[in-house]
């Protein structure tokens, strides 16, 4: 007979596990563009704006993210 309750707790570990790479594989990438934006761009004002804009919308997802899997689990 299968324990579902096992299974709930191995889902549980295995999406929070996915979620922390997800997030760390975001920050590494996030950091390479903002490195390049900021050391091979011509318009300072121009890429602070849009790294304002994408730190921010990334930020809405990933709290979207958070939200849903501690809302799911």
């Amino acid at each position: 007979m299968i324990d579902t309750d096992a299974l709930v707790q191995l889902s549980k570990i295995g999406l929070t596990g996915l979620f922390y790479v997800t997030t760390l594989i975001f920050i590494i990438f996030s950091l390479s563009i903002v490195y390049h934006w900021m050391a091979y761009g011509i318009h300072k004002v121009r890429i602070t704006i849009m790294m304002v804009t994408y730190l921010s919308i990334s930020a809405l997802l990933f709290i979207a993210m958070a939200f849903s899997l501690n809302y799911l689990l």
